[in-house]
């Protein structure tokens, strides 16, 4: 067979083998020139070569040696952390919540401002006065931030990039953010993506859903919305609506047959209140008297129950259709009734000719978004800092 060699393939080469051994640090932490030379199939002198390179790019470190050897230590060489920042930003009604992490994952700095609702502040010069400050409270430029993804509640356009769809941060709509960032940040590397999308993402990465490959993340809290996982990857859709299941047409109890009910009328915070108040609770705070009733299943069984039967007529098309692994529950209202209101869903979905997934309540914590964020932030800065290698830093 002949083998035809491309102009330029040593280079692809050297790249391709630079990107492999960073991951390989990313994932398996310091190890030896040898360690990586068994990985690689790399020579010893082409795999100090190699070292040298992304030693010179300040993409990589000597960390020490290697213990429970005799003889001569072997030297570790581990991933440097400072190679990249990136942040992730959470945007509320109610307030805006920053993180900032190095390359490794590592979270160096956060900061968090309350902003109501009806704050008619400029939205770009907000959103670049807080990065400045964050990143300025761990001595970085703003320009050393290689990535910058803002998680925003509402459906975010997939040809824009901007939020198409925002009721509960209205000033939000339809602003350009990377315009916004663009000049300060010296890059165009700013995403807006749903904040339900990323709450999916991160708990693929961390949460319930690590390690399945197929998930629906239900979330039901200040608003209703949804999340879609396949195949390990998020779907968002032609338009950025994939997983938007307020808007689904459910029938209520009793069945409406004029105009039933859509998921968000039966599952906002004023529907739960008013379930609440009919099965004799205060319906003040929706999530606690929730949390009380889904551990007091005796007395308060047939709340959950009421509950349990909104969110299996919200989920049964799409189960049916996407057939998948997992189901989520989160969200404030998906947390609090917990393993109580996920056996009741299941429960009430197994009398219909469907597979039932799991049904779980969400594992991870409050800054799921911000937490969602900065996992995507690094997605992108990884694969364009391990594809570049040590070229994207000058040598030749």
């Amino acid at each position: 067979m002949n083998v035809r060699v491309l102009a330029g393939s040593p280079r692809l080469l050297r790249n391709l083998n630079e990107k492999a051994v960073l991951e390989r640090l990313l994932g398996e932490g310091p190890l030896t020139r040898m360690e990586l030379e068994a990985f690689t199939g790399l020579s010893k002198p082409a795999m100090s070569e190699l070292l040298r390179r992304l030693e010179t790019s300040q993409l990589i470190r000597r960390d020490g040696q290697k213990a429970g050897t005799y003889g001569p230590k072997a030297g570790l060489w581990a991933l440097e952390p400072s190679s990249s920042y990136v942040a992730g930003v959470s945007v509320t009604s109610h307030a805006l919540d920053i993180a900032i992490a190095d390359i490794s994952g590592r979270i160096v700095t956060t900061l968090a401002e309350q902003r109501s609702a009806s704050s008619r502040d400029p939205v770009g010069p907000v959103l670049l006065e807080l990065l400045r400050h964050a990143s300025g409270n761990v001595g970085l430029p703003i320009t050393r931030l290689d990535q910058v993804v803002v998680g925003l509640p509402g459906i975010v356009d997939t040809e824009t990039g901007h939020l198409r769809k925002g009721r509960q941060v209205p000033d939000w709509e339809g602003f350009d953010i990377s315009a916004a960032l663009r000049d300060a940040l010296g890059h165009r590397h700013v995403l807006i993506e749903n904040d339900v999308n990323l709450v999916t993402i991160e708990e693929g990465a961390r949460g319930a859903a690590k390690g399945v490959n197929s998930v629906i993340l239900f979330w039901i809290g200040e608003g209703v919305g949804g999340g879609l996982m396949l195949d390990g990857r998020l779907v968002r859709g032609s338009t950025g609506s994939a997983g938007e299941l307020g808007g689904a047409l459910v029938p209520d109890r009793p069945v409406d047959l004029v105009r039933p009910a859509t998921v968000e009328e039966l599952l906002s915070p004023d529907a739960i209140a008013e379930l609440l108040r009919a099965n004799g609770l205060p319906g003040e705070d929706v999530a606690a008297e929730i949390q009380v009733a889904a551990h007091d299943l005796r007395r308060q069984g047939k709340v959950i129950d009421d509950l349990a039967y909104r969110v299996s007529a919200a989920l049964a098309g799409a189960i049916g259709i996407l057939d998948p692994e997992m189901v989520v529950l989160a969200g404030d209202i998906g947390v609090a009734g917990g393993r109580a209101l996920a056996q009741r869903v299941i429960a009430t979905l197994s009398a219909l000719p469907i597979a039932i997934p799991q049904i779980v309540p969400s594992a991870v914590g409050d800054y799921a978004v911000r937490a969602g964020a900065i996992e995507l932030a690094l997605e992108h800065t990884r694969e364009r800092v391990f594809t570049g290698g040590s070229a994207a830093r000058g040598l030749p």
